[in-house]
């Protein structure tokens, strides 16, 4: 296993399914968290260049039920504000003793950044458009807890494809798998670059491509990534994408609804299907805790 956690595609499906297990062990049996004071040694920073809710707080909360200490370093007030480079502020970071670094950046220089700072530990909470390891591994997660294995499956997702790092993660995590199918859908202007997928077809009719799907992953649209020339009738999308309860009654009867979050609720999903019980929404968000607690425990240990 590499020193850093950039990429999905740096894992093996043993290396996956060996941080599912080792995550699931980190979850009480009433779903609340192990708190073990395992690395109270370990200084972790979390710099967020672009806002975050669940994956800056989980690794926050992973950190410190793991005993470390944590620095939740503020962007705004840094000196990032004055003109300094994100490689100085690490560098700066890594002088005073942080041993691990997550880091959120809307630009792929996180490889950069291990080249440039090597004794520091990387793990990405989020890169561009190419990349977000850790979601990737606990939508796996969630898919194994309700189905057992990712083979065999069924597989749709649905919405903002080509801006979305969670799908990217997604694909890297579920190539180590012998799912039965990979189905792309959502407005064609979205999902440019999965028209000709090597590893999954498109349907741009929903209707059609939830037929017998067995896990169906929705995305937000993304609007802080589109450009002006690829906003949509929002009124339009949710009559042809937004997945409601006809909608979901096409897929298979047990089948899963997922979401990275956050939801755009009633644009994306019906408030009814995001409250029923296919949607692992919820559970999707609890896992954050408990994957990042294995990621953090693995990787400082490394």
């Amino acid at each position: 296993m590499n020193k850093n956690l950039l990429s999905l595609a740096d894992l093996s499906r043993k290396e996956i399914e060996d941080l599912i297990a080792f995550a699931e062990k980190f979850i009480n049996e009433d779903g609340s968290f192990k708190k073990e004071s395992l690395f109270p040694d370990k200084t972790i920073a979390n710099i967020f260049c672009e806002p975050s809710t669940r994956t800056k707080s989980s690794f926050e909360i992973a950190a410190k039920n793991l005993g470390c200490h944590v620095l939740d370093f503020d962007t705004d007030s840094s000196s990032l504000q004055k003109g300094e480079s994100i490689y100085d502020t690490v560098d700066a970071l890594s002088l005073m003793g942080v041993d691990l670094c997550v880091l959120r950046h809307s630009e792929s220089i996180i490889h950069e950044l291990t080249q440039y700072i090597p004794e520091m530990t990387f793990i990405s909470g989020g890169e561009g458009s190419i990349s977000h390891p850790t979601q990737g591994l606990l939508d796996l997660m969630t898919i194994i807890q309700h189905k057992e294995t990712i083979d065999n499956q069924n597989i749709v997702i649905v919405g903002d494809l080509d801006h979305s790092r969670v799908t990217a993660s997604f694909i890297q995590g579920i190539s180590n798998f012998d799912f039965k199918s990979l189905t792309f859908s959502g407005h064609p202007e979205m999902c440019k670059s999965f028209q000709n997928h090597a590893q999954g077809k498109y349907e741009p009719d929903l209707n059609l491509a939830l037929a017998g799907a067995d896990v169906i992953v929705a995305l937000r649209i993304q609007h802080e990534r589109l450009e002006a020339e690829d906003i949509i009738d929002i009124d339009q999308y949710k009559y042809e994408y937004q997945i409601n309860s006809e909608r979901l009654a096409m897929a298979h009867e047990e089948a899963i609804l997922m979401h990275p979050g956050p939801v755009n609720l009633d644009i994306e999903i019906s408030t009814m299907v995001y409250e029923s019980e296919q949607s692992v929404i919820r559970q999707q968000i609890a896992n954050g805790v408990a994957i990042r607690m294995a990621v953090l425990s693995q990787y400082l240990s490394g």
